[in-house]
């Protein structure tokens, strides 16, 4: 396979599963679920550890504690510290805490099976505070790739919900026994610790990017959302627009008219792509509208044989496309004779073939 077909493949297969990255259920559904496994979680973890009726009210008490207390932090995440970031509505905000609990609640668990096998209480304690660290380090990792806002917006985001939510257990354990010294100190530092680690850790992501392409990875990532999620097409384009590279684009126009336009077809040397509404993707019913309006009759921009080689890199390209195709188009048909229509075929693919004066068109 070529480097073209193997390109336009890889782009091909990407457009069609970019709308499966980051599915998540409702705002109902997640509301319940994160309900569930917040209440399911705190009672089985200290039923299990307190197997009598003081350990069903603490596991209650506990499970439904940290359920509105993240409630409260997603709220305050979606609504107030991120408000005017279009990637993180309160659907999403309560879908990545839903995964940090998930993921946070394995820690707890293991804790509390340490915790049985070793009669030691403070196993649990502190492999929940070991998963409160961990998703320390997974919201600002996530938060660093995801959004744009400010580096004290991302941290005051990452360190809200597992902080807030880490109260109930410190109320729950100072119910049980004195809290040492050192989970204090393990409070204080966790957060710098995680602080390194997501540098480290996306520092190395954006220096894949920065070898191969000259850009951050994770900038390119975060204008790829933006479009995804908002429809914005300027961050990304503006990578492209710096990516890319200035060439003459052929246009072929075949024109059919009397006294006035009544069929234009327009073969730009163009592709329409890369996805969505990025680049040239919609250059061909653009210039189908732009030629109606101006010509007052019936437009075709057909799919020329071209690859996302010639993807155009912005709207502005699209314009000036465009510009050029309708000031082009005002021309008079001259030509009065055509060949009939041919048609070969091989059995796999179909060629037709109409010669109208001096021009042929294939398709």
């Amino acid at each position: 396979m070529s480097t073209r077909d193997s390109l336009d493949a890889a782009i091909d297969k990407a457009v069609k599963h970019y709308s499966s990255l980051f599915v998540l259920p409702s705002f109902k559904k997640a509301l319940l679920f994160l309900a569930l496994l917040c209440v399911t979680g705190g009672l089985f973890s200290t039923v299990t550890l307190f197997p009598s009726f003081k350990g069903v009210i603490y596991g209650l008490a506990l499970g439904f504690s940290i359920f509105l207390v993240d409630l409260f932090a997603d709220y305050v995440t979606s609504r107030l510290i991120l408000k005017r970031d279009p990637v993180y509505d309160l659907r999403r905000t309560m879908g990545l805490s839903l995964f940090s609990w998930l993921f946070w609640f394995l820690f707890v668990f293991i804790g509390v099976a340490l915790a049985l096998a070793f009669g030691d209480l403070r196993l649990w304690a502190k492999l929940c505070l070991l998963g409160f660290s961990a998703i320390i380090i997974l919201r600002l990792i996530v938060f660093n790739s995801t959004t744009f806002a400010s580096n004290k917006k991302i941290l005051v985001s990452s360190l809200l919900q597992p902080f807030l939510c880490l109260a109930p257990f410190l109320f729950l354990w100072s119910v049980e026994y004195n809290l040492p010294i050192g989970l204090w100190l393990f409070l204080a530092y966790s957060p710098i610790i995680g602080l390194i680690s997501s540098f480290i850790f996306t520092s190395a992501l954006n220096s894949v990017g920065k070898k191969s392409l000259g850009v951050p990875s994770l900038s390119l990532f975060k204008a790829f959302l933006l479009n995804w999620i908002a429809g914005l097409t300027a961050p990304f384009e503006g990578f492209l627009e710096k990516l890319g590279r200035e060439q003459d684009v052929e246009i072929s126009i075949l024109k059919f008219a009397a006294s006035k336009p009544e069929a234009i077809i327009v073969v730009p040397s163009v592709h329409p792509g890369p996805f969505k509404n990025v680049g040239s993707s919609l250059l061909s019913s653009m210039l189908k509208e732009a030629l109606e309006k101006e010509f007052d009759c019936t437009a075709c921009v057909p799919h020329g044989l071209l690859g996302h080689e010639v993807d155009l890199t912005s709207q502005r390209q699209n314009q000036k496309v465009i510009k050029e195709v309708v000031a082009a188009a005002n021309f008079s048909a001259s030509e009065t004779k055509a060949s009939p229509l041919v048609k070969v075929s091989d059995g796999t693919a179909t060629a037709y073939c109409q010669i109208f004066g001096k021009s042929a068109f294939l398709s």
